[in-house]
């Protein structure tokens, strides 16, 4: 099953704007978390890691 967007929508730019600093909040906020856990990891605090970016930390 393939999902089509709706692209007759309008979107007035106020409401662009938000999404797009709204998706920016979320993955700079995920970025920070990935880097956290990253640190304790890396700093023997945590044994075992995987993170959103994607990439898996063992020590």
């Amino acid at each position: 099953m393939q999902i089509t967007p709706d692209l007759t929508s309008n979107l007035s730019f106020e409401d662009f704007k938000t999404e797009v600093l709204n998706d920016y909040r979320i993955a700079t906020v995920s970025r920070e978390c990935s880097l956290l856990g990253r640190r304790e990891v890396l700093t023997g605090k945590a044994k075992f890691g995987i993170f959103g970016d994607g990439k898996k930390c063992l020590s």
